[in-house]
């Protein structure tokens, strides 16, 4: 349980990550795209002092930000969610054969003991058998009889058999 929930996890976190730095780009981008908006709109407007402070603006931005970078952004965002998936699934597949194997071990330790129960019994039949056969030889009705006869219903009614 514990392999599957730290790989659903790690999962969710390489997605979140990847969706984080998506939405960075993806805003740097769109902010550059604004203020050369902006600039173009200004220029046309025969506006340079405005100009020059979008300009400064622009050049304070990243150098690396770029439809490329947002592509590429774009592009691992989704590898990542399909990695995602793919741990998703490897985890589920591993924690069922977990269970499989778990559950093979708890029937063969189940097998075991009622093995070892049975021969306990069976040892434990052969050594009543032999109590009783030991209780016949020595013990006569007579005997009964001169204890108040209150087990004479033993000798006289059917017995279980015991086998040899």
């Amino acid at each position: 349980i514990e392999s599957l929930v730290y790989m659903h996890c790690v999962g969710i976190q390489l997605e979140k990550h990847f969706s984080k730095i998506r939405s960075h780009s993806l805003a740097a981008w769109e902010r550059k795209t604004d203020i050369t908006t902006a600039i173009n709109i200004a220029t046309r407007k025969r506006l340079p002092l405005l100009v020059s402070e979008l300009q400064a603006k622009l050049e304070s931005l990243s150098s690396s930000v770029s439809h490329t970078t947002v592509k590429q952004a774009k592009e691992r965002h989704l590898k990542s969610k399909s990695l995602k998936s793919d741990l998703h699934s490897l985890a589920n597949r591993r924690f069922q054969r977990a269970k499989e194997a778990g559950t093979d071990k708890v029937a063969a330790i189940i097998r075991l003991w009622a093995q070892y129960e049975e021969t306990v019994a069976c040892e434990e039949l052969k050594a009543l058998g032999e109590v009783i056969r030991e209780i016949e030889r020595n013990v006569r009705e007579g005997d009964i009889e001169a204890d108040g006869g209150a087990h004479l219903f033993a000798s006289r009614g059917a017995r279980p058999r015991i086998p040899h």
